[in-house]
């Protein structure tokens, strides 16, 4: 039986896409919202210059903010045109205003956030887990594992399968409400392996803690993959603050 890798796109509703006239528009000012280039209480240009950007239709361009406004990253004023909303009133769960943020653009204090969001939800995901998974679950998971062995000197291909690992782990809890947050985890995922790739630590630290994940689910043993999570949840959190201290020009070692 071929086991099929599970993938962003499983994860839940699809982000907008980013072809086409409405999808250019979308992710283009959004993009330049939550990168702080048009910052809270600002004007959107006018729509000829959006039109003549983007080259779209007025009709293209409206339904285009009207996306960004179900967002929460703009909103229409009588005389005032359309604005910046404050960053409070964001979407910060939508996949799409997430993956607007890029390692340039991205806080401490979110970056923080987003750790705390995998340690509210993965640990038990895994836990949840070790109780439900069947044979197919478990086949995911570890050629997901396997894969992030074959690719450990491949950031690239390595960080695809650290996310299908935990993808594969957040459907084996078989918790319909757990699966739908699969796609902001995906998310998150990305946007962390992102900032990591930039401190330059060796993948290899990972594998033992995902191996001891697969293990406890495996072995049906719920408070082995719970703390094997929490574990590689801690890892990825202290490589964040390795990766901080190198942008900011220290020695790690020190």
């Amino acid at each position: 039986m071929v086991i099929p890798e599970p993938t962003v796109a499983m994860a839940g509703p699809a982000r907008y896409p980013n072809t086409g006239i409405h999808g250019r528009i979308v992710h283009g000012i959004g993009e330049d919202i939550v990168s702080g280039r048009l910052e809270a209480g600002a004007r959107l240009p006018a729509d000829k210059e959006l039109m003549a950007r983007f080259e779209a239709s007025r009709t293209a361009l409206r339904e285009a903010l009207k996306v960004l406004t179900t967002k929460g990253l703009i909103e229409s004023r009588q005389r005032a045109g359309t604005l910046v909303r404050p960053r409070a009133d964001w979407d910060l769960l939508d996949q799409d205003v997430l993956s607007w943020h890029s390692p340039e653009n991205i806080s401490e204090a979110f970056t923080a956030d987003l750790v705390e969001l995998r340690e509210l939800i993965e640990p038990a995901a895994a836990k949840l887990a070790a109780s439900r998974a069947t044979s197919d679950d478990l086949a995911r998971i570890e050629a997901a594992y396997l894969r992030m062995e074959r690719w450990v000197d491949d950031y690239e291909k390595f960080y695809i399968a650290d996310r299908d690992f935990h993808l594969a782990v957040l459907y084996a809890s078989h918790n319909q409400l757990v699966q739908r947050l699969a796609s902001i985890i995906g998310t998150v995922l990305s946007i962390g392996f992102s900032l990591q790739k930039q401190a330059g630590i060796p993948l290899r630290e990972a594998l033992e803690s995902h191996y001891g994940v697969f293990e406890g689910i495996r072995d049906r043993d719920r408070r082995a993959a719970e703390r094997a999570m929490r574990v590689t949840i801690r890892r990825g959190k202290n490589t964040l603050s390795r990766r901080r201290e190198i942008m900011r020009g220290q020695n790690p070692a020190e």
